[in-house]
């Protein structure tokens, strides 16, 4: 009988991850099909931006109540409607011929991803508890990481061969398969539900909705300037909108989001934590392309594999994690990763300071081997720190709480990776092109000025590609640097929150 029960577990866990696995190759190899979508539809920089953002905008505003609903309706229920709506995107989006049309797909994948995430992390901590639940966290962290790699893979075969909308194709019947192998195995478990109110709270539905979407909209636009009105305006009405409705929820007699979990140390802690390792993450992916492949003149092919260090350290990070925690505990895990990541950061910014082109880019792996193991290992642990403390009965509204915070570290990564990224290469590109008798004017990013610079002789070409490569690298110094004190901080914090609970 147990060793029934135990195999029907794994597959539930099999299923689980694999679902977690498509998601994040969906997310992934979208991003490669871009200049095909800019051919076929003629977008702008602009349009292909707000195309990518508009997953995550959309991903931010659904998490609560994803939570809200699963606890109430069921987790199993709300992640299988959650993986219908990739179906039902993947549709449109096969049938879109102008962006439009692409945005509406693209937004209710987000709206299914921030679904399905919070739905499979709540379904493992009632599935599995105790020791069980580090081995479940585990296997879904290392699924989420290869879906990183497998991503750019998959999509650019697909693009290569059946164009941009053999993307939307292959997911729709990846995810038909998924919702059916879900259907077979995972236990329809709901935990301990017990009768509670199905009254949505739209009032803090649309506030929550409308901060988060005005604060990530200002960020996207902060990437080409802080100072500018569409920056700034959005971010300052987004965090009074988003204020307002901690404040109105938290009164509420039917709440969207269970801020009383936040009252337990060993959760508020890793809140703040797993923000972190998504800020990270997807800073280092966002700035770290241009590098590799413009800066060091590599196709993205050879770009995407000299990121795998810091993919093979997640999933090596991720395969230590029980030795690591038992013997330092969750708690100092997560404190030894959030170091990693400091380390990580400082050591690809400082890689920049060689003069030799070997040294800089051997630093720079060592950097993403301690970025890498900082996520791997970090991830399940924290995870696993946080679940276990959640009541089954809130699992819904636990997972999608913490979320809330990995989203939105998503977003900042990316926004404040990006406009300190380019306030300085812009900077870095003045002062180095009048010192050498350039142009002191760039075109806007590393990629447009090697463009432009193919419309001079070949003198002055050479000169401009090495003026944009040194800002470039002294940029990333600096952003990297501002990053890892972020992140020191972050580990100051948690380290208070966490100094009385247990190992």
């Amino acid at each position: 009988m147990a060793k029934s029960k135990g195999d029907n577990l794994n597959r539930s866990l099999v299923c689980l991850c694999a679902a977690e696995l498509v998601m994040m190759i969906n997310t992934t190899a979208f991003n490669v099909a871009l200049p095909n979508i800019a051919e076929s539809l003629g977008t702008s920089m602009a349009e292909q931006q707000w195309i990518v953002s508009s997953y995550n905008l959309v991903f931010a505003a659904v998490v609560l109540l994803a939570g809200f609903l699963g606890d109430r309706l069921g987790h199993l229920k709300t992640m299988l409607a959650g993986l219908g709506l990739f179906v039902i995107a993947s549709a449109i989006g096969l049938m879109a011929g102008n962006v439009p049309i692409l945005l509406v797909s693209r937004s209710i994948m987000g709206a299914g991803a921030g679904i399905v995430i919070p739905m499979g992390q709540a379904l493992l901590g009632i599935l599995f508890r105790g020791p069980e639940l580090s081995r479940a966290m585990t296997a879904w962290a290392i699924a989420g990481t290869l879906g990183v790699p497998f991503g750019p893979l998959i999509g650019g075969t697909l693009t290569a061969t059946l164009g941009w909308r053999g993307i939307f194709g292959f997911d729709g019947v990846v995810f038909l398969a998924v919702i059916a192998i879900i259907l077979m195995n995972v236990p329809r478990i709901n935990g301990s539900r017990k009768s509670r109110s199905l009254h949505v709270p739209w009032a803090s539905v649309a506030m929550m909705f409308a901060g988060f979407t005005l604060f990530s909209a200002g960020l996207v636009n902060a990437q080409h300037s802080i100072l500018a009105v569409n920056a700034w305006v959005p971010m300052m009405v987004g965090v009074v909108l988003i204020t307002g409705f901690v404040l109105y929820d938290n009164n509420s007699r039917n709440p969207l989001m269970e801020l009383g979990l936040m009252k337990d140390p060993s959760f508020a802690s890793c809140a703040p934590a797993l923000m972190m390792l998504n800020f990270s993450m997807y800073g280092i992916i966002f700035i770290m392309p241009a590098y590799l492949e413009t800066v060091l003149c590599h196709d993205a092919l050879v770009g995407g594999l000299l990121l795998m260090p810091l993919v093979v350290a997640s999933i090596v990070g991720a395969r230590m994690n029980d030795w690591i925690v038992s013997r330092i505990g969750s708690r100092g895990t997560s404190l030894l990763a959030l170091g990693c990541l400091a380390t990580g950061m400082l050591t690809i910014g400082g890689a920049m300071w060689w003069s030799n082109g070997m040294m800089e880019q051997s630093t720079v792996m060592i950097g993403q081997l301690m970025a890498g193991l900082g996520l791997g290992a970090g991830q399940p642990a924290m995870l696993t720190w946080a679940t276990g403390r959640v009541p089954i009965e809130k699992s819904g509204a636990g997972s999608s709480l913490l979320t809330v915070f990995r989203q939105f570290g998503s977003i900042i990564g990316v926004g404040i990776f990006g406009s300190i990224q380019s306030g300085l290469y812009m900077r870095g590109f003045r002062v180095l092109a009048q010192s050498n008798g350039l142009a002191s004017q760039s075109a806007g990013s590393v990629t447009l000025d090697f463009q432009q610079a193919a419309e001079f002789t070949s003198l002055t070409s050479d000169m401009i590609r090495q003026t944009a490569s040194r800002a470039y690298e002294s940029a990333i110094t600096g952003s990297f640097a501002a990053a890892a004190a972020i992140i020191v901080v972050t580990l100051g914090i948690v380290a208070l929150i966490s100094r009385k609970t247990s190992r």
